[in-house]
């Protein structure tokens, strides 16, 4: 079982914990929020600015924040620090052949996810969203709960999409654009 640890304690990184707790070993947290950790009885430990791979004991990380923009400031950190992103696929989700998976993405619970789809590193899709065929999503994206994207899309990097989000075919949505919760 890969040993991870993740990076971020609140509400992604608590999900994220509950769903994927059976496929990984997760040894603690990257966080400097004690209270919250302690108020959530989150396994392993707590590393407050601790980066140092041989102290925590895996070189792995899945960062579990939401902001697209801190996502990729985090990410550039932990990459100097010598840290790697494992591709993680819940085991509800359905995913076509021929998507191809930069490092760190994490397709949560009951996603489909058509063909010749790809994603960009530290893409995070939360659950119950599904993404059409042919579509292209950049680096740092966030899809909230319940988006649903068509087909043949472009998602630029650092976008974040709300949860209930529908995007419809062929739309191209620009770099570190914010899609509302509940549009369309």
């Amino acid at each position: 079982m890969k040993k991870v640890v993740v990076v971020g304690s609140g509400g992604l990184a608590r999900e994220f914990t509950q769903w994927f707790s059976s496929q990984i070993e997760i040894v603690g947290y990257l966080s400097n929020n004690i209270e919250e950790h302690e108020k959530f009885n989150l396994p392993g430990r707590l590393f407050e600015d601790e980066r140092n791979i041989e102290n925590i004991g895996t070189n792995l990380a899945v960062i579990a924040v939401g902001s697209p923009i801190l996502k990729e400031k985090i990410y550039i950190k932990l990459t100097e620090a010598g840290y790697q992103f494992p591709v993680m696929i819940h085991q509800s989700s359905v995913v076509a052949k021929n998507v191809n998976f930069a490092e760190g993405v994490v397709i949560c619970p009951f996603c489909c996810v058509g063909p010749n789809t790809s994603f960009g590193a530290l893409s995070y899709i939360n659950f119950s969203c599904g993404i059409g065929h042919d579509t292209q999503m950049g680096e740092f994206i966030q899809i909230n709960p319940g988006a649903q994207i068509g087909g043949s899309c472009n998602v630029e990097k650092k976008t974040l999409i709300g949860s209930g989000a529908v995007i419809r075919q062929g739309i191209k949505i620009g770099e570190e654009s914010t899609i509302a919760s509940g549009s369309v």
